[in-house]
């Protein structure tokens, strides 16, 4: 693993990008949800666990059989795949990868830790391993954000976190460091999140509950955007820890209010009871929850709760209370990475809306109705979010 740089040499770093990024009221854009375009029919998935383009098909990743979808103009061109240990099957899919040739798409499986790559006609046709994880409880997803089955796709390979301990609340997060893996097996070590200057000391007294992680994606141009959320930074990092750049954060977080911890609870319950609303009726045992669970909770708000980074600008989703339990709601905030100094912009998009890639001028994401149903959409972006307008 390469030699992480101190805390202290690195603070000069941050003190310095800190200047002139407050200053300016930052550019508020609305996306009307009438600038979607459907990329698949109405009704027909749920549980959708990753969504794709490639070789002019949108493929979409559900955890219920068939596993993979094809659509091209919003129809149903292929479909495939089973759970299971037999030669065409897959034990635990959880994300698409950008590898493989023309007319295949490759499938991460968590599970088996291996990498799987089909025919679009669902045939098999080679496996490489994925390399260790670590132990990450099933419902992670609506325990925190975080995202720590995260994986994204280099030009020569993926990036992963791995961890040292078993991830089941927030604060296990940042026991993970982000490694590159090349398609030849190679692993680099790139970061270690407990090195970061944000990183939570060995005292877990303060709450887990909607407390910060680490947050991270990879660019266009191979590099990493990390974000430290507790230092209020996003480092650019390169091939290595010591080859970055940072770019400060000016927007800030609140206090956690009793309807923060409301909502999530009662999103907690509303999972637990497999989507269906809670009537009011619960409202009281709520409120018991509520009471005796205080601590558990972190005192403030956190500055993001995910990560996207497209060629020229990084995407980080504000908490939104009102959007249980985890606060993806519909505001987002970019930084542009053109110019000598960094831009920010606000970004509401549709509700229900929650993009999964985005790219230079659209995005790719997914429309979940009440009863979870869900549906594949596009936007493509205004003129201001394109990264030919700053270049």
């Amino acid at each position: 693993m390469r030699q992480i740089v101190s805390r202290s040499a690195v603070l000069p770093l941050l003190l310095c990008s800190c200047d002139g990024t407050g200053d300016a009221e930052p550019v508020t854009i609305d996306i009307d949800p009438d600038q979607m375009a459907w990329e698949s029919p109405r009704g027909d998935l749920w549980d959708i666990a990753d969504v794709m383009e490639k070789d002019g098909l949108v493929w979409v990743l559900t955890s219920a059989d068939p596993l993979v979808h094809g659509f091209r103009g919003g129809i149903e061109a292929v479909a495939f795949g089973r759970h299971g240990d037999g030669p065409n099957e897959v034990r635990s899919a959880l994300a698409l990868v950008d590898r493989g040739a023309m007319g295949e798409i490759t499938l991460w499986d968590a599970a088996a830790r291996m990498h799987r790559t089909f025919s679009e006609t669902g045939t098999l046709v080679s496996t490489w391993d994925a390399g260790r994880l670590g132990t990450v409880r099933g419902d992670i997803d609506i325990v925190t954000f975080g995202d720590p089955l995260r994986v994204a796709t280099t030009t020569e390979g993926t990036v992963r976190s791995e961890y040292r301990e078993a991830v089941s609340s927030a604060p296990d997060l940042w026991t993970g460091r982000l490694a590159r893996f090349d398609d030849d097996g190679g692993v680099e070590h790139v970061v270690d999140f407990t090195e970061l200057l944000g990183a939570p000391s060995d005292d877990r007294s303060a709450g887990s509950i909607l407390a910060p992680v680490p947050l991270w994606d990879v660019c266009p141009d191979d590099r990493i955007a990390l974000l430290d959320p507790t230092a209020r930074h996003v480092y650019l990092v390169g091939a290595s820890w010591e080859i970055r750049d940072s770019l400060a954060v000016p927007w800030g977080v609140r206090p956690l209010t009793r309807e923060d911890r409301m909502g999530y609870l009662r999103g907690q319950m509303e999972a637990e009871l497999q989507g269906q609303q809670v009537g009011p009726e619960i409202q009281p045992m709520l409120e018991r929850a509520e009471a005796g669970s205080r601590d558990q909770f972190a005192p403030s708000t956190p500055l993001g709760v995910d990560l996207r980074c497209a060629a020229g600008r990084v995407w980080i989703q504000a908490f939104d209370g009102d959007s249980p339990p985890l606060g993806h709601g519909r505001l987002w905030w970019t930084i542009s990475l053109a110019g000598q100094e960094p831009g920010y912009t606000r970004v509401t998009l549709p509700g229900r809306f929650r993009p999964y890639r985005i790219s230079d001028s659209r995005m790719l994401g997914v429309v979940t109705d009440t009863l979870g149903l869900q549906r594949v959409a596009s936007i493509e972006l205004p003129s201001a979010l394109r990264a030919d307008r700053n270049q």
